[in-house]
């Protein structure tokens, strides 16, 4: 049944159950195996019938922006005023909040959103995964996911999105992706991520970015939450969320990461949003007497999308990414 088609009926996530024209929260407890984790969830279930949005938010948790913003929108729509449905998950990673964890889930060690879908006989990060797919994400007609840069990264914000072929869902995509107004779209693919495991199922989605550090100041939770109100509008469930924080939007072919392949102290050359050639030097890695073990060039022509902030470098970690 598409959205379009979808009657106005009781939305369930486990144990947070709201009728038509209701807004219902609640802590749903998702056992990961090595411990139970209580993931906080909004269902904001709108009189008339229409699409289901699937949202997540904090799936790394050190990322603030992403929380607070999908917080307030959640907890503000007024439900009188919804068409559809939108189920949001406000912390996805309880434990990598709790811990103040960057990229990994503490339990285990893993990237959370290189999971997807994720499997339910898993280890914790991957049944985490999965139940964020089943509950939120596969039941839905659209999905976003909100991010920001972790607490070592500084980013300028964007959004990615990627096609599937299918001009009905890829429209969605794109006007999703447009009315969230920030500065760059990416097009592409990234496997084990939330948004290319809801396109494998034919799901319009988008991932969001703005802000990050480990700060949440207002002016970036606010261009979150507008751009997120204006994606809800271009879904189909909100009515026109008026005046808004935004920005003018380039879109990109795709993004190129660089990762460090040793372990030291990092000294970027560049800074977020600061264009670059393809050659040119954007860092170096030295050791804790100031000899350089790696330099670091610029593979492609670009802007710098995110950039690792943190002097601490171990190998395997990301150090930046260059949008084409």
């Amino acid at each position: 049944m598409s959205g379009s088609e979808r009657r106005a009926a009781t939305i369930a996530v486990d144990g947070v159950v709201a009728a038509p024209g209701e807004r219902v929260t609640g802590i749903v407890e998702v056992d990961l195996g090595l411990a139970i984790v209580g993931v906080p969830v909004v269902v904001v279930n709108g009189a008339r019938p229409g699409p289901r949005v699937g949202i997540t938010a904090g799936i790394h948790g050190a990322e603030y922006v992403s929380i607070a913003a999908l917080r307030r929108v959640a907890v503000e729509v007024d439900p009188a005023g919804v068409t559809g449905s939108i189920v949001a998950s406000i912390v996805s990673s309880p434990a990598a909040f709790a811990a103040r964890s960057i990229y990994v889930h503490p339990l285990d060690g893993r990237n959370l959103n290189r999971a997807f879908p994720g499997d339910p006989a898993g280890g914790p990060t991957d049944r985490l995964a999965d139940w964020l797919f089943t509950r939120i994400i596969r039941p839905s007609d659209r999905f976003v996911d909100m991010h920001c840069g972790d607490m070592n990264e500084a980013l300028v914000p964007f959004v990615g999105m990627e096609e599937i072929g299918d001009p009905g869902v890829d429209a969605v995509t794109r006007r999703m992706a447009e009315a969230y107004a920030l500065d760059h779209i990416v097009v592409g693919p990234s496997p084990g991520t939330t948004t290319t495991a809801a396109a494998r199922a034919g799901i319009a989605a988008i991932l969001a970015e703005v802000g990050g550090q480990g700060r949440w100041p207002e002016e970036d939770v606010a261009l979150h939450a507008a751009g997120l109100r204006r994606a809800l509008h271009a879904a189909g469930v909100l009515p026109e969320p008026g005046a808004g924080p935004r920005r003018a939007s380039v879109v990109r072919a795709e993004d190129v990461w660089l990762r460090s392949d040793a372990t030291g102290f990092w000294h970027p050359a560049v800074g977020v949003g600061e264009r670059v050639e393809s050659g040119q030097r954007v860092g170096e890695v030295q050791d804790a007497f100031g000899t350089v073990l790696r330099t670091v060039d610029a593979p492609v022509d670009g802007v710098v999308l995110f950039l690792v902030t943190s002097l601490a470098m171990n190998a395997g970690d990301p150090l930046l990414a260059i949008a084409r």
